[in-house]
């Protein structure tokens, strides 16, 4: 009788087990077919994280896992066709607001130099006479301020507030090609200019209250103050809108870029050749 009971329970248990088992590959291909449903609605980032899930949550599914991973390089496929067409639709949007702002610049480039410069044009003159900041965008949409300082003083930093205290400052700016002194007409001239290496977020300030009254301060072995004039301060906002659609536009093209290499991976590899695909190109995970 006792033999019989539990044996009984022995049954019990392995049914059990079958049954749950059983469970686990239903839920595993649900799983599977909830994958396959936001590919096909166009949710690709969804999917992908859900096969990377499928292994860890269903790890004797075998052929759910098996089917998961083939689809994998196709929804790969369908995403990056997918960032190509959103990044040639943005590039073309891009192009006009560009087009547009560079009508408000002059562009520089002397012979000796490695890239042109997009000066605006309300500031592009000559040497100027009372200190002031004025700014610049390079060929590859990286952005500069430089300060212009007419006297003996010797400073390294740029700092701009408001009325009310808001303030930005640059990091402090040393070294060659970064601080030009020398004299012209009598007068002592000290430039610095802050790259976005040391802007520490004073393009993005000024841009953001171009519209109030700013005081710029000097900031070295003496400090001097003045007020930003109207002029300047719309000089260096335009600078920035022409800065950030530049770098963005760049973003776009480099990411389509990126988009297409893999793509070409994803081909090769399904044609069985091996091709190795670089790190700067692979997802993050």
């Amino acid at each position: 009788m006792k033999k019989t009971k539990h044996t009984f329970i022995l049954l019990l248990v392995v049914l059990g087990i079958v049954s749950c088992g059983e469970r686990k590959n239903s839920l595993a291909t649900e799983y599977l077919i909830d994958i396959h449903s936001l590919y096909q609605n166009g949710k690709y980032e969804a999917a992908l994280q859900k096969i990377d899930s499928i292994q860890i949550l269903f790890p004797k599914a075998f052929q759910e896992i098996k089917d998961a991973l083939a689809l994998k390089q196709e929804v790969r496929r369908a995403s990056d066709e997918k960032q190509i067409n959103n990044c040639d639709s943005l590039i073309v949007a891009y192009q006009p607001k560009i087009d547009s702002i560079k009508k408000l610049f002059t562009y520089r480039k002397e012979k000796e130099d490695d890239y042109g410069v997009y000066i605006p044009k309300t500031i592009s003159g000559n040497t100027p006479n009372v200190n002031t900041l004025r700014s610049g965008v390079n060929d590859n949409g990286s952005m500069y301020i430089e300060s212009v300082y007419i006297g003996g003083q010797i400073h390294n930093s740029i700092k701009v507030n408001t009325k009310d205290g808001k303030f930005a400052e640059t990091l402090p700016i040393e070294g060659d090609g970064f601080v030009f002194r020398f004299n012209h007409m009598g007068k002592q001239y000290e430039i610095v200019q802050a790259t976005s290496v040391h802007d520490n977020g004073l393009a993005n300030f000024i841009f953001a209250y171009a519209d109030s009254p700013l005081t710029v301060t000097l900031k070295g072995k003496n400090t001097t103050s003045f007020a930003l004039p109207n002029i300047q301060k719309k000089a260096i906002a335009d600078s920035y809108q022409l800065s950030r659609l530049m770098l963005q536009k760049d973003s776009l093209a480099t990411a389509k870029d990126k988009a297409q290499m893999r793509i070409k991976y994803l081909n090769a590899k399904r044609d069985s050749i091996p091709v190795v695909l670089p790190s700067s190109l692979q997802e993050k995970k």
